[in-house]
Formats: structure tokens, C-alpha cells, sequence
């Protein structure tokens, strides 16, 4: 479910960065003005009062992490919020038994931690975040970020219309985990996942193509029973498997499947 490494690395501190950013002349670039420059140039923090935002620049901090690294670990108390400038990193959720769910991947302009700023710590276990790339993060503390939101309404309604936008989404997964089989979840994961190919938008492709015990932790499956479902989906034609991608080759009909699965799942009950 996650990359693996030799020599897999700690957990980042919630007060020490955990390398230089670039070295000195790096971090020197980055301090002071600069920050508050690139906190600006942020898109949650577009419309952000400049005050506000140069204060809370001050109090920031830049971490870099490396591969296979937990930013936030399950039972982290951190309240600061973290700002993606570089890299990738894997959002989790920890079950009983030791089985991780992938709640989501995300990267340069993402954040996370807010609702801890916000509403203070989860009582553990509370989701960690694991580097899939080389990443470099700000890191706000909780004041300075609320702050920030106190004194600008947009950003407030900005964060507002995304944890909206993110109900909804997991609103939608629950009901496809509740209702629907391996098969109709699986599609549905490669629907969220594809995008139209660089140079092609009516190649619809996942790229590049998550390993099968990811597409398993996704949608709360085994990887044999993913790894069966792709081998079927390629014998009929509907999907290509290639080292660099998978090609969806009738995305229509994969939604069609996923509708009528979850028509005839409301149906039922």
C-alpha cells in the first residue's frame, strides 16, 4: 500500500525542519519577506489579507522530507498546517489490524493539517501523511493560520467551499464502499484517477499506473481481487496495461457500470 525503502526515515519534528531546504542559501531565500511573498503567491492564500499573512510568515518554518518519510504520524498531536511548495505526499488512514487506507495523494499548492488548526487534535489515531516524493512543506502554526482566516472572509469562504467539495467527495466513496462490489468500486477509483493524455484529450489514461495494492488500499479491497478485476477489464477491452499507464478505452462504459450499480444499490435498500 506504500512505497517501500531500504532504510525507510523517521518522522519529520513538529518543531525541527527536517533537513535544510536546498541548504543555507536556500533557507536564507526563503526566510522573512520572501516567505510572506510565496505564502501570497499560495492559492488558498490569493485573497488573504497581506498584514496577516506577513505575520504570520514570520512565525513559518521550512521541513524537507525524503521518500517513504512520515510527515505526521498516526498518533501525532500536531495542530500546524502544512503547505505543499514540492514533491508528492500520501494521505492515510490507519485500521484496526495494521491495514492502511489511501485517502488521498496530493501535491505542489495542496495543505493539510487544517482541521487540526482549526478544531485542535484528533484523538489518536488520526491520519498520517507519508512523503511519496522528495517534498518540501511551509509549516504555519495553528495561530498564524487563524489569524489569517479571521481576517480574511475570502479565504475563510474559500476553505469552507473546499471541505464542502471534500464532504461530498467522501460522501460518494462511503456509499460506493457500503454498496457496491469490488468491481463497480474499482471502476469508479480509475474514473477519479484518469486524465486525458498530454497531447490527446480523448485519450483518457491513469498515469503513471498506481501499483495494484494502492488501487487495493483506495477502495478497501485485496490486491488479488484488484488484480483480477484489471486482468478481466483488459480481456474485454476496456482498459490497456502498460508500463506507463493505463488507457481507458470506453470511460462511458465504466460510468455507465458504476450508475446502474449504484441505481440498482438504492434500489435494494
Amino acid at each position: 500500500m506504500t512505497p517501500t525503502a531500504s532504510r525507510p526515515a523517521g518522522p519529520a519534528s513538529p518543531t525541527t525542519p527536517a533537513t535544510a531546504p536546498d541548504g543555507a542559501a536556500a533557507a536564507a531565500a526563503t526566510a522573512g519577506g520572501n516567505t510572506a511573498q510565496w505564502l501570497a503567491r499560495f492559492p488558498l492564500f490569493a485573497e488573504a489579507d497581506r498584514t496577516a499573512l506577513a505575520r504570520a510568515a514570520a512565525e513559518a518554518r521550512w521541513v524537507e522530507v525524503e521518500p517513504d518519510q512520515m510527515v505526521l504520524d498516526f498518533d501525532h498531536t500536531c495542530t500546524d498546517l502544512f503547505l505543499v511548495d514540492r514533491g508528492a505526499l500520501r494521505v492515510l488512514l490507519r485500521a484496526p489490524g495494521g491495514r492502511e487506507a489511501i485517502l488521498d495523494e496530493i501535491g505542489p499548492g495542496a495543505f493539510f493539517g487544517e482541521m487540526a488548526a482549526i478544531g485542535g487534535a484528533a484523538a489518536p489515531p488520526a491520519a498520517g501523511v507519508r512523503a511519496l516524493l522528495r517534498s518540501r512543506l511551509c509549516v504555519l502554526p495553528a495561530e498564524g493560520f487563524l489569524a489569517i482566516l479571521a481576517a480574511s472572509p475570502a479565504v475563510s469562504l474559500r476553505l469552507l467551499r473546499l471541505f464542502t467539495a471534500r464532504v461530498r467527495a467522501q460522501n460518494a466513496r462511503l456509499l460506493e464502499r457500503s454498496a457496491l462490489p469490488v468491481r463497480h468500486r474499482l471502476y469508479a477509483e480509475l474514473l477519479r484517477l484518469s486524465r486525458p493524455a498530454p497531447g490527446n484529450a480523448e485519450r483518457i489514461v491513469v498515469s503513471p499506473p498506481p501499483a495494484r495494492r494502492d488501487l487495493a488500499a483506495r477502495i478497501g479491497a485485496r490486491r488479488e481481487a484488484v488484480s483480477r478485476e484489471l486482468a478481466d477489464l483488459a480481456r474485454r477491452g476496456l482498459v490497456e496495461v502498460g508500463r506507463r499507464a493505463l488507457v481507458l478505452r470506453d470511460p462511458a462504459a465504466l460510468r455507465q457500470a458504476v450508475e446502474t450499480a449504484l441505481a440498482e444499490a438504492r434500489a435494494g435498500g
